[in-house]
């Protein structure tokens, strides 16, 4: 495992020895998404200029890569909202330079990058990518924004490409009608806990961008259905909703936290963190950040982490757990502090 790899800032460091409680995050901690919702992503952006916009696609329109970007942005946690904002970039190019291929379009100004330093500088998200677009066009292309970007469309054609007849209408009340495959990406997804390492050990909770129904399939596969109760989950379905510090406060006070740690794999998740440790009062949960490399971006994210002020970065959740697991039976012991 990679304890070598793992870097503790010196506050929690001298308290991991008192963690009583873990709330976790799902995508990237739980479970492999890395070929689930990013190709659901891609190909419902890509069926989405394609068939109801018209375009002609000789290019790719996002990649893996690009969708990285959106989420160090910040304010892309939910993948359905990922999908409606990168149609809303391409429209916005497509609309500015009035250019419908996507090869010129993905060569025009503003990069991504440029792009989506303006949204993050606006508080990141969808809302926030909206309100920069529309800054920048002229009433008429607002105008044909409006109408051209069809938000609803853009997140059925995520769903169907995501849950496939076999789940489609058991996560989302309808059957796939728009897309043609006979599996859905979700099935791709792999285990990345071992459950053993979870079991009768901490209070355990949940705090995700998922809705209530694909948190309980998540679970059932990991075999912590019956290990971490419905009553400790905060979902897409409940509000308020991640990243907002009071999700996280409130399964630290159902789970009667003492000291505990929130293990995500995204900079929303390490912001909900640091903004419930910036309102905390001396009377509640103390709660560290555990970010781990096994969501978007991988390896690639350890400096941003550490730049942002994470508690602790792990290569996985599993090795959180043998460290914790160490902590606890050897004391005192220090390892990769600075």
């Amino acid at each position: 495992m990679g304890f070598d790899r793992t870097i503790v800032r010196q506050d929690a460091l001298e308290q991991l020895s008192q963690v009583d409680s873990l709330i976790l995050d799902i995508d990237g901690v739980l479970i492999d998404v890395s070929e689930s919702f990013p190709q659901a992503v891609q190909e419902a952006v890509h069926l989405y200029v394609q068939t109801e916009l018209g375009w002609q696609i000789d290019a790719p329109a996002v990649t893996k890569t690009e969708l990285d970007h959106f989420k160090r942005a910040g304010g892309f946690n939910n993948d359905w909202e990922l999908a409606e904002a990168v149609v809303l970039f391409l429209l916005f190019k497509s609309l500015r330079h009035g250019v419908r291929r996507m090869s010129r379009i993905r060569r025009l100004p503003p990069t991504l990058e440029e792009f989506l330093s303006q949204v993050s500088a606006e508080g990141g998200g969808v809302g926030s990518a909206e309100k920069v677009a529309l800054s920048q066009l002229e009433f008429r292309q607002r105008r044909d924004l409006a109408r051209l970007w069809k938000r609803r469309l853009i997140i059925r054609l995520a769903q169907e490409l995501y849950a496939g007849p076999q789940f489609c209408s058991y996560l989302y009340g309808f059957d796939p009608e728009l897309t043609t495959k006979t599996e859905g990406y979700l099935e791709r997804e792999k285990i990345l806990v071992d459950p053993s390492l979870l079991k009768n050990r901490w209070r355990l909770g949940i705090v995700t961008g998922r809705t209530r129904k694909e948190t309980g399939l998540v679970l059932a596969r990991t075999n912590l259905i019956h290990t971490i109760p419905e009553t400790f989950w905060m979902t897409d379905d409940d509000h308020p909703r991640k990243p907002h510090p009071l999700a996280l406060k409130i399964v630290a006070e159902k789970l009667t936290v003492q000291v505990g740690v929130y293990v995500g794999d995204t900079v929303d998740d390490l912001k909900m963190v640091k903004d419930y440790q910036s309102q905390r009062h001396p009377a509640d949960p103390v709660i560290f950040s555990c970010q781990v490399l096994t969501g978007h971006g991988g390896e690639k994210n350890r400096t941003l982490f550490l730049e942002r002020g994470a508690d602790i970065v792990c290569p996985s959740l599993n090795d959180l757990l043998l460290l914790l697991h160490q902590w606890s039976s050897k004391g005192s012991e220090k390892r990769g502090s600075f």
